[in-house]
């Protein structure tokens, strides 16, 4: 139990429960957009817990976090169609990603290790979505767009997919390792930079949307 409190009891993983606990306090499950926010939230609260337990036993989480991987960022394509102008593309790249993601846990980089190629194709997509229709939107001079608490909510994980996707993307211990004050690690930097923004911009989307409904 001890060592299992050890893995669990981190600054990311609890933001993890915290945000994990307004969501279901602020939102409403008969609404799919909030159901889809709900489910992404519940994967990463399951993520976090079954990667403690496994580590706790000495045991590897790369498979766990694959699958998680997997549906995080086809959820996060889900919610992103909901809003975009190019839906029909959005959902074809959609089952683009999920069509590669399979290929690539089963025949490319496998269950045994970390599928890096699947987090930076399926942060690319999305990333390439929400560049695309924010530039559309802003060429209508829809304004109200980027103001309003649903593009809070696209934006959140734009910085943690760059992020993440610049450090999964060269694959490289060298830029991971590098240390760049004390004993801190690009790596460990980064996870907690753009994990706490992340987190952040969902919990004032969390804090707005239910604001908004009270209005």
């Amino acid at each position: 139990m001890e060592s299992f409190l050890f893995y669990f009891l981190k600054p990311i993983k609890v933001l993890v429960l915290l945000t994990l606990l307004f969501a279901i306090s602020r939102l409403n499950w008969k609404n799919q957009t909030h159901r889809y926010v709900l489910s992404l939230l519940l994967v990463c609260f399951f993520t976090e817990l079954f990667n403690s337990i496994l580590k706790s036993k000495e045991q590897s989480t790369n498979l766990v976090t694959s699958l998680s991987i997997i549906i995080h960022h086809s959820l996060w394509l889900l919610i992103l169609e909901r809003f975009v102008i190019v839906k029909k593309t959005a959902r074809i790249l959609l089952y683009c990603f999920i069509a590669f993601a399979v290929i690539n846990l089963f025949f490319m980089e496998g269950t045994d290790g970390f599928d890096y190629y699947t987090f930076v194709i399926g942060a690319f997509l999305y990333i390439l979505i929400f560049i695309y229709d924010s530039f559309y939107k802003l060429k209508k001079e829809d304004f109200p767009f980027f103001l309003s608490n649903n593009y809070l909510l696209l934006l959140a994980p734009v910085l943690f997919f760059f992020g993440l996707s610049f450090m999964f993307g060269f694959k490289s211990k060298s830029i991971t390792s590098f240390i760049i004050f004390g004993d801190v690690k690009l790596y460990t930097f980064i996870i907690y930079f753009v994990n706490i923004v992340y987190y952040a911009l969902i919990n004032l989307y969390l804090y707005r949307e239910k604001k908004i409904k009270n209005e």
